[in-house]
């Protein structure tokens, strides 16, 4: 069965022989897809500036021999969210959003409320000034998307006694989905983080959708924030991220270097 105006977020383009590109996509109605543009690299009428990551086209697509293998038949561009590619610092803060959706959600399984997750802050990152605000959109996203996919840190008690947090004055991140007590043995790979940014987690997961472009990281805590939450996805899929690598090398604040005055000749 042909689809018809599918909204999808363009993940990744691969060349396919002298003229072709296969696309990975991530769609509300059928989750992360791939199809086929014939032409696609050569193409100056039906695909001309239209496919490109980051993208959101409206689809028309087109049913093959194989199940997991579509047609693009034709598309236009929905949002191009152009501003990512005005600065090299959103560009790479955005690259983890898509090489997660590629490489954390199953094969043509919806996912609810993820694109609209990565929608929102692809939106903030195109507008975003500096590594605090584009820290903070990408934080949220890896936190949010945690819980949308079923793997929510357990943010309310400790993992192993079951203190609440509101009782701690000092705790711990771990590896194994949450938040420590400093009564209970410590990991070789916990993070000691503030209770704010505890709170800032929750505030992720538990805001709507539209209420999450005003939440920001408390000063001085991006580092932390995504620190923890990079360790902890390269858990959940197995691997190496190297967009995140990427980009959390990119957000660090330069270092203050210190005025010299040269010595007079």
């Amino acid at each position: 069965m042909s689809t018809s105006a599918l909204p999808g977020l363009v993940l990744r383009l691969r060349p396919l022989g002298e003229s072709d590109l296969m696309l990975d996509l991530f769609t509300s109605a059928m989750g992360r897809i791939t199809a086929l543009a014939k032409g696609g690299k050569r193409s100056k009428q039906r695909f001309f500036g239209v496919l490109l990551d980051a993208h959101l086209l409206e689809m028309n697509l087109e049913p093959t021999k194989s199940p997991d293998l579509w047609r693009l038949a034709s598309a236009r561009v929905l949002a191009s969210h152009l501003g990512l590619r005005q600065d090299y610092r959103r560009l790479l803060a955005a690259g983890p959003v898509l090489e997660l959706l590629l490489r954390a959600t199953p094969v043509q399984a919806p996912q609810e409320g993820v694109l609209e997750l990565a929608l929102i802050t692809l939106s903030r990152m195109e507008l975003g000034n500096g590594p605090a605000e584009l820290g903070s959109a990408l934080a949220i996203f890896l936190a949010r998307l945690l819980a949308l996919l079923g793997y929510g840190l357990n943010l309310e008690a400790c993992l192993h006694c079951g203190r609440p947090v509101a009782q701690m004055q000092s705790l711990r991140l771990t590896l194994g989905g949450g938040v420590v007590c400093p009564s209970c043995p410590a990991g070789h790979r916990d993070h000691q983080v503030p209770p704010g940014l505890v709170k800032f987690l929750a505030a992720a997961r538990a805001l709507e959708p539209r209420p999450l472009s005003r939440l920001r990281l408390p000063a001085g805590q991006s580092p932390l924030a995504l620190g923890f939450l990079a360790d902890f996805w390269r858990e959940v899929v197995g691997h190496d991220l190297p967009s995140l690598g990427l980009a959390l090398r990119s957000l660090k604040s330069p270092a203050t270097v210190p005025h010299t005055t040269p010595p007079r000749r």
